[in-house]
């Protein structure tokens, strides 16, 4: 049977040695940028295909209807692989200077690091069929979905399926035990929240790691810390709007051309590299 250890020195090899996880001269906005890297290693965790979790993803305060399960996505679906590649101190290094201005290096992961988890997916794809595996990664596949405010340039008209898709990574690495949500809607791993996610589903039966919470918020002290976010999206009372921080993103998108990003509630917060103390 393939191992957690055996998937975790494939990613490791990857992360490593390929050039798209690091910063290119034709990538860079500075000299200065040029060979550093993106993402540090990723962490590993393997839920159940058969896990009840994935249906209840489909409730409104949870995904979504939208949200496909591991079995509607393959029906031969026995395991779910999920990862949490956490950035490199360049880019929350970066990012943390300044409260508003977005660091270089958050807008290279944002995009051409997001480019290049897509790039991992498929090789997680090709690396567990090589071992007689077939595996699928819902979110680099030609079907995956993304709705941002319905009724605007979606061809959906029901609100309440704006800003949800049918395979949300973060939920994902929720239910094969990555960890909890915080007050940001972000996910905090043992590696922090500061950092993105990616899976694959297979029809290999792998050893399931458990899960060390049982509450969706559990590791979320709800310290408040990121409600410094310059959109004014997140409050104590209310958490996260979407439609606050999409606009808000929307405007550093004009900003930052071809890149955009933010990230400011997942650096200068206690759970920026880990999970925070009670």
């Amino acid at each position: 049977m393939i191992s957690i250890d055996d998937i975790t020195a494939a990613l490791a090899k990857a992360f490593t040695e390929s050039e798209h996880n690091y910063i290119s001269e034709q990538m860079a906005l500075r000299t200065e940028d040029v060979g550093k890297r993106l993402y540090d290693n990723p962490i590993i965790r393997i839920g159940s295909a058969a896990d009840p979790l994935w249906a209840q993803l489909k409730e409104p305060q949870a995904v979504g209807p939208l949200f496909r399960t591991p079995k509607e996505w393959m029906t031969e679906a026995k395991s779910v692989i999920s990862y949490f590649a956490p950035f490199s101190d360049f880019v929350v290094d970066g990012n943390r200077e300044d409260n508003i201005a977005v660091g270089n290096g958050w807008l290279y992961a944002r995009v051409e690091g997001q480019a290049f988890l897509t790039e991992v997916n498929h090789f997680l794809e090709n690396w567990f069929e090589s071992h007689g595996v077939k595996a699928l990664s819902p979110y680099a596949s030609e079907e995956f979905r993304y709705v941002f405010e319905a009724g605007t340039c979606e061809q959906i008209e029901d609100k309440s399926l704006s800003f949800t898709s049918n395979w949300s990574e973060r939920h994902v690495a929720y239910v094969c035990g990555l960890g909890t949500f915080g007050l940001s809607k972000g996910l905090i791993t043992e590696r922090g929240v500061a950092g993105r996610f990616g899976s694959v589903i297979v029809d290999a039966s792998l050893e399931v790691t458990p899960r060390k919470y049982s509450d969706i918020y559990e590791y979320c002290t709800k310290c408040g810390a990121c409600t410094r976010c310059p959109g004014g999206a997140i409050t104590l009372e209310n958490g996260k709007s979407h439609i606050l921080c999409s606009a808000y993103v929307n405007r550093m998108r004009e900003q930052y051309a071809p890149r955009f990003g933010c990230g400011k509630c997942q650096v200068k917060v206690p759970c920026e590299r880990g999970i925070p103390k009670k």
